[in-house]
């Protein structure tokens, strides 16, 4: 009896130990299985509508995504940020909801948030991978939302502020932003409108919001300084490589563009600034609209496009397609090596974050703006 015993209580032990595996490979069996009949379910569909910004459209165009599911068509429609919400929410009035998937910007996507136009975007992680937090840069999911729910960032990159022509000014003499406000520069800065949005409002949060530099900065830069504005690109950037201006506060990918053409401009390091460096998400932000027509095949969408398959193809083609060169992904479990310097963070830098919700009122800073340029007129 004591041996028949032994035997039973030695079988159960078996039998338990077993069972986690078990359990492990049932759910890994499910997992699989909802994957698949979602797939199939949108290649019923048979198309994903996605809004692209017009300077990203191309690395979706000619991305994996639609050799790997031939099948599910990708519609990649192209606009400006602003010019998305406008079209979105035009169409949704009337009655129409034709996209299912949008790329966007750090401005844009919030006006969507505030609309509540938009479904909780973790709905369409069914790749336990992509809903892994341990994976993704700080061992969490980035958002631009207060919510944490529905503007997914991922992408991150250094804030590079200020342009230089070469044959002018010494990069070296920067220090600090502060520096700007030599008066040696007076006359000599050419600024993107903060009117214009964009990049001019990314830019300008980080002026406002930053505990070291503040409202004081802003309007001593737009009082003091005798800046020139202007809204379209490249025109600023065109001035600063003719010698018209020695600093542009202006997009790093018309300055890099411009300095891949053999004009004489360049970056200032983020990095050469005492302040700390400002990272964005370079208008890579994804959001998953509410009333989806095609709901399986924007989920599909966006879990293959997170997955870490899709994140390092977004690298490469993006690579291909960005004036600036590769840009990195937030996945920290995957090879950074095509990345250029200038778009990579490290370990340890003191990194500020452009997408803090509480930083998105636009208001008080244009507010802050105007007054300090009508002052200027003053003088």
């Amino acid at each position: 009896m004591i041996a028949s015993s032994r035997i039973i209580f030695l079988a159960l032990a078996f039998l338990c130990a077993l069972a986690p595996t078990a359990f492990a490979a049932d759910a890994t069996s499910q997992r699989e299985q909802q994957w698949n009949r979602a797939v199939r379910a949108a290649e019923q569909e048979g198309e994903v509508v996605l809004s692209a910004l017009s300077e990203v459209g191309e690395v979706f165009t000619h991305g994996g995504f639609q050799k790997k599911f031939p099948k599910i068509k990708l519609n990649v429609v192209p606009a400006r940020g602003g010019d998305q919400v406008t079209r979105i929410m035009a169409e949704r009035r009337a009655g129409k909801f034709l996209v299912d998937v949008g790329n966007m910007g750090n401005t844009s996507p919030y006006r969507l948030y505030q609309t509540r136009v938009l479904d909780p975007i973790a709905s369409a992680f069914l790749i336990p991978e992509v809903a892994d937090e341990s994976k993704w840069w700080q061992g969490k999911h980035q958002f631009i939302d207060p919510e944490g729910k529905y503007i997914f960032v991922y992408v991150a990159a250094p804030l590079y502020l200020v342009g230089y022509n070469t044959k002018l000014v010494n990069p070296s003499e920067f220090k600090s932003y502060w520096d700007l406000l030599n008066p040696k520069w007076k006359g000599k800065i050419v600024v993107f409108d903060l009117q214009a949005g964009g990049f001019a409002a990314t830019r300008d949060r980080f002026f406002y919001h930053h505990p070291e530099l503040g409202a004081d900065f802003l309007t001593r830069l737009h009082s003091d300084m005798d800046v020139t504005l202007y809204r379209q690109y490249p025109q600023g950037e065109d001035w600063l490589a003719a010698g018209k201006y020695s600093l542009c506060l202006c997009r790093h990918q018309s300055i890099s563009e411009a300095k891949s053409q053999g004009l004489p401009v360049d970056l200032v390091e983020p990095s050469a600034f005492k302040e700390g460096i400002g990272i964005e998400t370079r208008a890579k932000t994804l959001v998953l609209m509410n009333k989806a027509p095609h709901p399986n095949a924007a989920k599909v969408f966006i879990s293959w496009f997170l997955s870490r398959e899709g994140q390092i193809d977004f690298q490469k083609t993006s690579a291909k397609f960005t004036d600036a060169g590769a840009e990195g992904s937030l996945r920290m479990d995957i090879p950074k090596d095509d990345i250029p310097p200038r778009n990579r963070i490290h370990a340890g830098g003191k990194y500020l974050p452009q997408w803090n919700p509480d930083h998105f009122e636009m208001k008080p800073i244009i507010q802050l703006i105007n007054q300090a340029q009508a002052k200027a007129k003053k003088q």
